[in-house]
């Protein structure tokens, strides 16, 4: 035993020795590429129980944010035995995460201090990458083996480990890989995306809706204010995203056009757009134009013409939209009328409803009203 105890060590020393050669760093990209020219360190407190609450705002050569970072310096204890963790992690402007790097001559370890290998590093990055991890179900707690004399070694994957996180962590490491998974998105993540959201103009906006990273353009879509004033660059990047193929990205590009933008102009563009879209984003797009403060008389005529085109669902939200914008039953009583004449008994009640609103003076339609009446 002598013999293989001192074996571990030898090989733990020569690890730590190799490590002083090596940088280890596992990074995915972030939203701005460019070498980072300077770094200013944000002291406010965070708000959490990590040693050291120093964090870092990243710039490259156009005084662009590229990204935050954090030094950690913790321990992981569980069962009475502590580990050192040296650690820097970094996130993305948005909170995404981004990656981490050792400081030279640092290395993680797992039970009875065996180094983490190149394939755990691998490993450690992509599960931090996971937002949705079952980590965040548990607490640390949960995790921690019995007070049994014989199961005392840290991160130990014992018979108490809850089988639902064993996809989620580095085995052997169940401690570490919790204790880095709950700080990348603890206060930490909420401290950046609070910073970002206060520096969010038109401009960073739109640099951010043109990354490749569907995770960045929905963050910064549900962080649009209502007080941001939107430039012709940004709001001809919110139409081409409108006009997309993701259902997500147009319901939230929809929801950061406020009332006061929805000139007649932009009106008769989302009503252009809706002539090649599919249901969903029909849909979506009529529920905005309720938004408006005045629906466009080209776009009332515009709908009122397509209405013989659509479903149940849209003739209703489209009538909705007329009865909301208060328009007169005499500008679209010709195309709605035609509506009575519908195989579809749900339409053709749709019509009925709207038309009966309102005294009819146009004998054709007060005709097909009554053929109507008489169907049913």
């Amino acid at each position: 035993m002598k013999i293989l105890a001192g074996i571990t060590l030898l090989f733990t020393l020569f690890f730590s020795f190799q490590t002083k050669k090596e940088n280890i760093v596992r990074m995915s990209q972030p939203i701005f590429s460019g070498e980072v020219q300077k770094t200013v360190a944000y002291t406010n407190p965070i708000n959490d129980t990590i040693p050291g609450d120093t964090l870092f705002i990243h710039y490259n050569l156009n005084e662009a944010p590229v990204m935050y970072s954090r030094p950690i310096i913790t321990s992981v204890c569980i069962d009475g035995e502590c580990r050192l963790v040296n650690i820097e992690l970094f996130w993305n402007i948005t909170g995404r995460y981004l990656g981490f790097e050792l400081p030279k001559g640092e290395f993680l370890s797992k039970t009875k201090h065996a180094p983490f290998n190149a394939k755990e590093y691998d490993r450690l990055h992509n599960l931090l990458g996971d937002p949705l991890s079952a980590l965040a179900n548990y607490s640390m707690k949960d995790l921690a083996t019995p007070n049994d004399s014989t199961k005392t070694k840290v991160d130990a994957v014992s018979s108490a480990t809850i089988a639902a996180v064993l996809n989620y962590i580095v085995e052997g490491a169940v401690y570490t890989t919790y204790t880095l998974w709950h700080i990348t998105y603890g206060e930490t993540k909420r401290t950046i995306e609070k910073l970002t959201s206060q520096k969010l103009n038109s401009e960073l906006v739109l640099r951010i809706l043109e990354s490749n990273n569907l995770k960045d353009k929905v963050w910064v879509l549900n962080h649009i204010s209502d007080k941001m004033k939107i430039s012709p660059e940004l709001l001809q990047k919110l139409m081409e995203t409108i006009s997309g193929k993701d259902i997500y990205l147009v319901e939230r590009s929809l929801n950061a056009l406020k009332p006061e933008v929805l000139t007649d102009d932009l009106q008769l563009k989302l009503a252009t757009i809706f002539e090649n879209s599919g249901f969903l984003q029909k849909r979506l797009i009529i529920q905005k134009l309720k938004e408006t403060k005045q629906l466009s008389p080209e776009v009332v005529q515009l709908f009122s013409l397509a209405m013989n085109n659509m479903n149940g669902t849209l003739v209703k939200t489209t009538l909705e939209l007329f009865k909301i914008h208060k328009i007169e039953v005499e500008q679209v009583e010709a195309q709605v009328s035609e509506l009575l004449k519908n195989k579809n008994r749900f339409i053709a009640n749709q019509a009925y409803q709207f038309l009966n609103r309102a005294e009819i003076i146009d004998k054709r339609t007060i005709k097909t009203i009554e053929k109507y009446k008489k169907r049913n």
